[in-house]
């Protein structure tokens, strides 16, 4: 990906050089909805502003992300 195009969307400023940190894509769209959209007084927004920016956010909601997908692969496959 160009990463000239991606830079003003990339809050967390994440580069996708190797193969593996392609599988933080979900933590950087949520880290870019949190940005675009903060909602809430003053307070909230220099919340949302900072947790967008942290790298390490990106980490915990890709893994948050991934834990929820499984979750929904493991109910539906035990209703059958």
């Amino acid at each position: 990906m160009n990463n000239s195009i991606w830079r003003g969307s990339n809050t967390s400023g994440t580069t996708f050089d190797k193969p593996w940190k392609w599988l933080l894509l979900p933590g950087v769209v949520i880290q870019w909805f949190l940005y675009m959209f903060p909602g809430g007084g003053f307070g909230r927004v220099v919340s949302n502003t900072r947790t967008a920016r942290s790298p390490l956010m990106t980490y915990y909601y890709s893994a948050a992300f991934y834990g929820f997908v499984v979750l929904l692969f493991c109910l539906f496959l035990g209703k059958k």
